[in-house]
């Protein structure tokens, strides 16, 4: 039974979650990137394009959740990536030679939505022209109503324009201006869409997945906002609990901390649920028994951090649940010790498999060289604006950011014996490629079966808020 207090309000936790962690709340509440990356950022593309070419990049369109209201907007990766704009019904043109357009000569231009005072009283400030120029640093700044007249129609002069497939935009009065900005393109240059498509995904895997200071910078804030609400949720976990209020915990620390989003559907899986790879309901109550696998990652200015622990719900792992656990945490350190430059990652998702299929032959679950189903996935992913980042998996170099993220899944109904059914254990952390090796910037967050049970005896957020049970008949 977790000791209770009384009286404690949001304010006093918060305060308490960042003073109890020795943070310095104000390092996590700074600016995103800078117009000088934004720029920097382009320029570096401009320099990967062949000559006489251009490349188009649109944002993302508004997408509708419900009757008349919308998703939480979230700008195109790529396209924030170069602009930091966050606006809908914009586009932006990067030519690898300075073209002249109207007079002016160009090197690139953005077209964005016109300010409205109306709109703008409903749904935000819009930064309009001189609100572009001043403080992303454009100078070529155009209405998307212009989209139609000269600067699209000189693209026909250049032999390849490179842009991705928008696909079906969805129907929604907001999104008429990107529609016409795309079908505009379309008529504009021939280019073949698939081959153009291919050629520009290859130019941005090769920016974007060696991270600068910067982002690097704005992922380690990320990644600690993710780990701290890890550490409050083992605190929050007990008998009684629900997926969906463990992940009230987590996303609570997000909040707290100055994340905007979470960079992902918050997986918090029980029981069975733990061996879902992408269980996002967490619609179960009253956990009894049992593990909770909890993937959940914040979104920090863009960047997201990726970060996923299993705990006990009666704050204690059974011997199964321990020995299922001590492969898996095996396989994270083998995984994570093969993270240097110049290693393949393949070759980490090799070592770390080696791990967790000799470990099941030692259980007897499988048989030696059995092709079995219990880890499905792959050792990993890059790490950036997508929680699922660009770049190929290939050769590691300095600046990469990944996750190395093992597991082993055995369902209920498995032919196995019944005691493994329903134990699902991930541990996956992100690791920074250094000249060095490499820094894993998810360690504070624990990890050993002996750290989390030590840390679930403390009260969490779930204990201190003292909401009253509506789930009880």
């Amino acid at each position: 039974m977790k000791f209770k207090f009384s009286g404690i309000f949001l304010f006093a936790l918060i305060t308490l979650l960042l003073v109890e962690n020795n943070l310095l709340a104000q390092s996590f509440f700074a600016d995103g990137l800078s117009p000088e990356f934004h720029k920097g950022r382009r320029e570096a593309l401009r320099a990967l394009l062949p000559e006489n070419s251009a490349a188009v990049f649109f944002n993302n369109p508004v997408k509708n959740r419900s009757n008349d209201t919308d998703f939480t907007y979230r700008p195109n990766s790529d396209f924030y990536y170069f602009t930091g704009f966050r606006e809908p019904n914009s586009a932006l043109i990067i030519f690898k030679s300075p073209q002249t357009i109207e007079g002016k000569t160009v090197s690139e231009i953005i077209y964005i939505q016109p300010k409205d005072p109306t709109k703008e009283q409903w749904d935000g400030e819009r930064l309009g022209v001189q609100g572009v120029k001043e403080k992303l640093g454009f100078e070529h700044v155009y209405l998307y109503s212009d989209f139609l007249k000269n600067p699209v129609i000189d693209l026909k002069q250049l032999k390849s324009v490179f842009s991705f497939d928008m696909g079906e935009i969805e129907r929604n009065d907001y999104n008429n201006p990107l529609k016409a900005m795309v079908a505009a393109l379309k008529s504009a240059h021939s280019t073949p869409t698939k081959p153009a498509d291919m050629a520009l995904n290859n130019l941005m895997e090769k920016l974007r997945v060696v991270k600068t200071p910067e982002e690097i910078d704005l992922l380690r804030k990320a990644v600690a906002i993710s780990g701290y609400g890890h550490i409050e949720a083992f605190r929050s976990i007990e008998p009684g609990t629900t997926e969906r209020g463990i992940q009230g915990a987590h996303e609570f620390v997000h909040k707290a901390m100055g994340a905007e989003y979470v960079g992902y559907g918050s997986i918090v899986g029980s029981g069975n649920n733990s061996t879902i790879l992408h269980y996002v309901e967490n619609h179960v109550i009253n956990l009894q028994e049992g593990v909770v696998l909890m993937d959940i990652g914040a979104e920090y200015r863009g960047y997201s951090g990726d970060i996923t622990r299993t705990a006990p719900v009666k704050g204690v792992f059974s011997p199964e649940e321990k020995a299922i656990y001590e492969i898996v945490l095996k396989a994270l350190e083998t995984g994570t010790k093969a993270c240097v430059v110049g290693a393949d990652y393949r070759e980490v998702d090799a070592v770390a498999r080696k791990v967790i299929n000799d470990g099941l032959v030692a259980l007897g679950i499988v048989k030696p060289g059995e092709r079995h189903p219990y880890f499905p996935h792959g050792i990993g992913h890059h790490l950036g604006l997508d929680v699922h980042d660009r770049g190929a998996y290939g050769i590691l170099e300095p600046g990469m950011i990944l996750t190395v993220e093992p597991g082993i899944y055995i369902p209920e109904g498995s032919p196995v014996d019944p005691k493994w059914w329903k134990i699902g254990i991930r541990i996956e952390d992100n690791i920074l490629i250094t000249k060095e090796g490499n820094e894993n910037l998810s360690e504070f967050v624990p990890r050993t079966i002996a750290e989390i049970e030590k840390l679930m005896k403390e009260e969490g957020l779930l204990q201190k808020t003292r909401l009253p049970n509506l789930n009880k008949k």
